[in-house]
């Protein structure tokens, strides 16, 4: 049977031992241990010695999962780890001998546990004895423990060239991202999200990040935690995508979801939140303390940063600058109003025009070229574009009075080519005109590099 065949180990009181994922293990009869591990909640059940129930049931076993994941090696017994500390790359564990006083601090990495082996004391006001265990979580001022006994004190420990995961979930497209602890990109990804449902679009996903860390020859234990950036009314609190338009979702548990295949933190944002965060940590919105990233794509989003903080509003349901209204009872936008800026200067937008003028569609690029090759019908396309695209910006300007305003998205790649005929009307248009300060327009730097890298701000 499977316990002939196991390598028993005789203990004695104070040994220690690391049990790595897939080894297989039992603890004998008579021994107690403090058991401190990972949080996980998958156990597999190979042997449970014939034990029934009080109905005379055996337990479940799970033979054939447990083969995919065992680790079939001899383990390598080290019981003298150390006589005082124990570290993983999950957690670190020491043994303090307590004897008067005994000070803890739990700064922003994390919490501290403490389980008590022998002895008793005071843990502020409250009494602690042998077997009791105390949680302090983290962002918590000086904590003094006094009395005499043994404790073991468990934290998180700081990762060695830890890195996080951006993920930028767009209507066409999702980016994903591995960046180091320097905001560098170490190994990209994509996924085809268009025509797909949440679920299929997460699942690929998180496939595709398992790869990613695969070829980079990176353990997931090293990884921060995943930020996602995904377009519409997003509750980053609960982690709850509660409407987005343009991948259809209502009432998403997006963090759940992804929780469901990849066992990381995961803190969402709004898509063009976390563009905005990117070009302020890394990229043209760098310089400003208070900047707007406009995102043109296949919606229009914006990012507000006030004095280096992103503003997301004081209620629920966030910024939405593609959605001001610049045409009055026009064209029906995606949220349901007319005349929203995201139907008139969106790429989406850009498209159909071009079907309305021309009778097929094009990409923006291409519409673009042909308007600069001397295309009348491309040009008057292009022309009424960035009139709305202006009106837009100026009203932004006007709203807001940032230092500077970033154009990110698919169509910023136009460089000057978009930006300075809106430039000069910003200078001749926003309110007080050359007795004021016009925002400085600029195109991003990061190109779609920014949602990625904010995102992966998020879980740093």
């Amino acid at each position: 049977t499977i316990t002939d065949i196991l390598n028993k180990v005789y203990v004695n009181k104070g040994d220690a031992f690391m049990i790595n994922a897939g080894t297989i293990h039992a603890i004998g009869e008579g021994v107690l241990i403090a058991e401190i591990q990972q949080n996980s909640n998958v156990t597999y059940r190979v042997s449970d010695y014939g034990r029934v129930d009080d109905k005379g049931n055996k337990r479940e076993l799970h033979i054939d999962k447990a083969l995919d994941v065992i680790d079939r090696k001899r383990l390598d017994v080290n019981k003298n780890l150390s006589t005082s500390f124990w570290k993983s790359s999950y957690f670190q564990v020491e043994k303090v001998l307590l004897n008067d006083t005994y000070n803890i601090v739990a700064d922003a990495k994390s919490f501290v546990s403490v389980l008590v082996i022998s002895g008793s004391g005071k843990i502020d006001e409250l009494d602690f004895k042998k077997g009791d265990s105390l949680f302090i979580p983290a962002n918590t001022s000086k904590v003094e423990i006094k009395g005499k006994g043994e404790l073991l004190i468990t934290t998180i420990p700081e990762l060695e060239n830890p890195i996080s995961i951006g993920v930028d979930i767009g209507g066409t497209m999702a980016k994903i991202a591995l960046v180091d602890k320097d905001y560098n990109i170490v190994s990209t990804g994509e996924v085809v999200t268009r025509d797909k449902n949440i679920e299929l679009i997460v699942r690929e996903i998180s496939s595709t990040i398992l790869e990613l860390l695969k070829e980079k020859n990176i353990k997931i234990e090293h990884c921060q935690g995943i930020g996602v950036g995904v377009p519409g009314m997003v509750d980053s609190k609960r982690g709850v995508v509660i409407y987005s338009n343009n991948i259809k979702m209502e009432n998403v548990e997006l963090t759940k979801l992804f929780n469901s295949y990849l066992p990381l933190p995961i803190k969402i944002i709004n898509d063009a939140d976390a563009a905005a965060l990117g070009e302020g940590i890394k990229g043209a919105g760098e310089k400003f303390n208070s900047f707007i990233m406009i995102t043109i794509g296949t919606g229009i989003g914006g990012g507000i940063v006030i004095d280096n903080k992103l503003f997301t509003g004081s209620i629920l349901g966030g910024v939405e600058l593609g959605h001001l209204v610049i045409h009055g009872g026009g064209r029906r936008c995606t949220c349901g109003r007319k005349g929203c800026l995201e139907a008139y200067a969106s790429a989406t937008a850009l498209r159909n025009l071009c079907k309305e003028n021309m009778g097929y569609e094009l990409e923006p690029k291409e519409i673009f070229e042909k308007a600069d090759s001397g295309n009348k019908v491309a040009e008057k396309i292009i022309n009424e574009y960035m009139n709305d695209l202006g009106d837009g910006i100026v009203n932004i300007a006007n709203g807001y009075r940032p230092s500077g305003i970033v154009v990110g998205g698919g169509i910023s790649n136009r460089g000057e080519r978009l930006i300075a005929p809106i430039r000069t009307r910003l200078e001749n248009e926003v309110f007080g005109g050359k007795r004021g300060a016009a925002p400085e327009l600029c195109i991003a730097s990061l190109g779609n590099k920014a949602g990625m890298i904010g995102a992966a701000s998020l879980v740093r």
